[in-house]
């Protein structure tokens, strides 16, 4: 035996051994999501940290569901702190290691650094402008820039520089960062401007909006508010958002294009002419049993919330574009194996029982192969709003979740205090009807 093919042999062995006994990422985290949706919030955070701990490769996301727990328990600066330290992570990551990606051909994606899915960096800074507004508001603007920048970003890597209407069937910007940004700009008194031109390409993304026309209206005639009122927004965090789960697929052509490609350039390997179907992660989302919040005031019934961020429809598109890339390297991967095998078994000796053995440790070696499952697993379904004007003072406001028009238990209360000619922002979360909801205020 050579010393290549001992090197080689020795190293299939390695990523053997390093399969066995692991799990996935959704596994991992399944008890802290029953934690969390149970609303047993302390303990989720335990075991979060437990796993933050003990599991080096999981800990982006890991704090990406911490910073969720921070901020549904008024922590809104750790939450906030949390999202940036995950998103300038991300951000550095998109530049790619070559010696991750090679490890990751003998072994699978989980060895990789998680860099994070394109919906999951867009959503850092929505989370980012949330959490920054619930506590002092500073940069709350900046963080709506990011969002459409990341966005724009997205596009342009995933379909490259085409032509708006063609953009336009692929995946639309998210309504929360204009909405968010005219909202603030509205604030001013003075930036009307601003305003009615980041709520005129709300309403370009939900034509049929009403609460968007109203909001047009009232920028269009300079009033935030009446003397002697202020505005509070809800926000409702709705529904169980999407997770990643290990699906196995068979390879579409345009997949076994892109790996021909990959594996051409890895080396001296050609793709057979059929391929066993791959593990790879499929993004899913649970249904909901919650369409909206109606929200009351002083036990007076204000209105029901509309959504401005479908996070089921984004990750579900996003994901879907960088599906066949995805689909390739999994395939490429089992090339790659399969080839190495093959080159072991021709330089050792003819023996039937180690070419047998051979045979077992490769399949042995294709099956340990794992789905990466890693995902931001705390996100909701939607995120909703309603602007409310009332009086300058203390009100009492409730909440109730709503489907197909009933509503429904449990109701959340919360006093809250309006300054005149200010906003005050709250954050309920609904994740089902039968969770107990969780409501945060604005505390500047």
């Amino acid at each position: 035996m050579t010393p290549q093919t001992i090197g080689v042999a020795c190293c299939l062995c390695i990523c053997l051994l390093s399969g066995i006994g692991c799990s996935t990422h959704a596994k991992r985290i399944s008890l802290s999501r029953s934690l969390f949706y149970e609303g047993q919030l302390e303990a989720c955070r335990d075991r979060l940290e437990k796993l933050h701990k003990s599991h080096r490769h999981d800990r982006d996301v890991t704090n990406l569901d911490l910073a969720v727990v921070d901020l549904l328990e008024g922590r809104c600066k750790d939450a906030e702190s949390r999202l940036k330290d995950v998103r300038d992570r991300f951000d550095h990551l998109e530049q790619e290691s070559i010696s991750e990606k090679t490890l990751s051909m003998w072994t699978d994606d989980t060895v990789l650094s998680y860099a994070g899915e394109d919906y999951e960096k867009i959503l850092i800074r929505v989370y980012l402008a949330l959490a920054n507004l619930m506590h002092e508001g500073i940069d709350a603007e900046s963080y709506t820039l990011q969002i459409q920048d990341k966005h724009d970003a997205v596009m342009q890597r995933l379909w490259g520089e085409k032509p708006a209407d063609e953009k336009s069937n692929k995946f639309c910007g998210l309504p929360i960062g204009f909405y968010l940004r005219g909202m603030l700009r509205e604030q001013t008194h003075v930036d009307y401007d601003d305003a009615l031109r980041s709520y005129t390409q709300v309403a370009q993304l939900l034509p049929t909006c009403d609460p968007i026309r109203w909001d047009i209206e009232r920028v269009t005639q300079g009033v935030h508010s009446q003397p002697g009122c202020g505005v509070i927004y809800v926000f409702a965090m709705v529904g169980r958002g999407p997770c990643k789960t290990e699906s196995v697929e068979q390879p579409t052509s345009d997949a076994l294009l892109i790996a021909d490609r990959i594996v051409s350039a890895v080396g001296p390997y050609k793709l057979p002419p059929t391929i066993a179907p791959i593990k790879v992660p499929k993004v899913v989302v649970p249904g909901s049993d919650i369409d909206s919040v109606l929200v009351a005031v002083d036990r007076q019934p204000i209105g029901s919330t509309v959504s401005i961020a479908d996070i089921d429809q984004l990750a579900l598109e996003t994901s879907q574009a960088a599906r066949n890339q995805l689909i390739a390297r999994a395939v490429a991967r089992r090339v790659i194996k399969k080839a190495t095998v093959a080159t072991v078994k021709q330089q050792t000796s003819s023996n039937s029982l180690t070419s047998l053995g051979f045979d077992a440790a490769g399949v042995a070696w294709e099956a340990l192969e794992k789905a990466d499952t890693r995902c931001w697993g705390l996100l909701p379904r939607n995120i909703q709003v309603l602007r409310i004007e009332a009086p300058a003072g203390t009100h009492s406001i409730s909440i109730a979740p709503q489907h197909f028009g009933q509503t429904g238990r449990p109701t959340a209360h919360e006093q809250v205090t309006v300054v005149d000619g200010r906003n005050t922002y709250i954050i309920g979360w609904f994740p089902d009807t039968f969770t107990a909801p969780r409501i945060l205020t604005s505390t500047h």
